[in-house]
């Protein structure tokens, strides 16, 4: 079996160092793999000495190659340019709002802060601010207005009405 052809854009001093600064493991065992790969390991050693599949050293010894170690580091998700900072004042503001009365879902929250404050703040956001507001969710509850009070009351007896049947 033939040797991985690395790209030299690290010398292995620096893919150490990289290795020695990094703090994600996932990236770190990346870095490891292309480490023993410019070493002249085998892609099987790298298996084994790693317990990594294949398949993996062959994706991360081509996006090194094309890219560099940049390309090994992990993506957390998120939205790219990090969650937005909004302002306390806007959610202050619309709490007022809320004390005058009256009933407030958060997708009411959100439209009030869209059409006032020109803002789309996402609901989780809008629910969590409010939240350390110290303002509660109620959410309703179901009622059984059109239930039938003789199944009601049997149930609460343990019974079955004669109109059930098992």
């Amino acid at each position: 079996m033939a040797h991985l052809t690395v790209v030299a854009h690290d010398t292995e001093a620096q893919l150490r160092e990289k290795l020695r600064h990094a703090h994600d493991e996932a990236y770190k065992t990346r870095l490891k793999a292309i480490l023993l790969a410019v070493r002249g390991k085998k892609r099987y050693e790298i298996v084994d000495q790693l317990t990594v599949d294949a398949s993996s050293v062959t994706e991360w010894v081509q996006r090194y190659n094309e890219k560099g170690s940049g390309a090994l580091v992990s993506n957390k998700g998120g939205r790219p340019e990090g969650n937005p900072k909004w302002e306390a004042d806007i959610f202050d503001d619309l709490a007022k709002e809320i004390d005058k009365g009256g009933y407030w879902s958060v997708p009411r929250m959100q439209a009030w802060l869209k059409s006032n404050k020109k803002k789309a703040i996402p609901e989780q956001t809008v629910w969590y601010r409010m939240d350390q507001l110290g303002y509660s969710y109620k959410s309703a509850r179901p009622s059984p207005v059109q239930g039938n009070k003789e199944k009601q009351d049997a149930f609460k007896k343990g019974g079955l009405p004669r109109s059930w049947s098992r």
